[in-house]
């Protein structure tokens, strides 16, 4: 039998996950998926250590499973964020000052 490795999650179907996920409940807040910015944040989910974390404790695919569903989740939480703070008015002013 194939020995499976839980303990590394699939990083472009995580990301891929995500971005369905934002597609499905976009709304004024964004009106197109910045690629570049859901990637800066994929990246530096997966190289955090709470996501080295999360996959070494999987014993199953089950496991496997839920701790990619928590990342989807994770990733897609913090575009939310970005994104409507990149919106906000005050942001806008402050950037425009850099």
């Amino acid at each position: 039998m194939e020995s499976i490795n839980y303990n590394r999650p699939h990083r472009s179907i995580i990301r891929c996950k995500a971005k369905m996920r934002l597609l499905q409940i976009a709304d004024e807040c964004f009106e197109a998926i910045d690629d570049a910015l859901l990637k800066e944040l994929a990246t530096t989910l997966f190289h955090s250590n709470q996501c080295q974390m999360l996959y070494q404790q999987c014993q199953s695919k089950q496991d496997a499973k839920s701790a990619d569903t928590q990342l989807v989740s994770e990733l897609v939480e913090a575009y939310q964020r970005i994104s409507k703070r990149q919106s906000d008015p005050m942001v806008s002013r402050l950037n425009a000052l850099l």
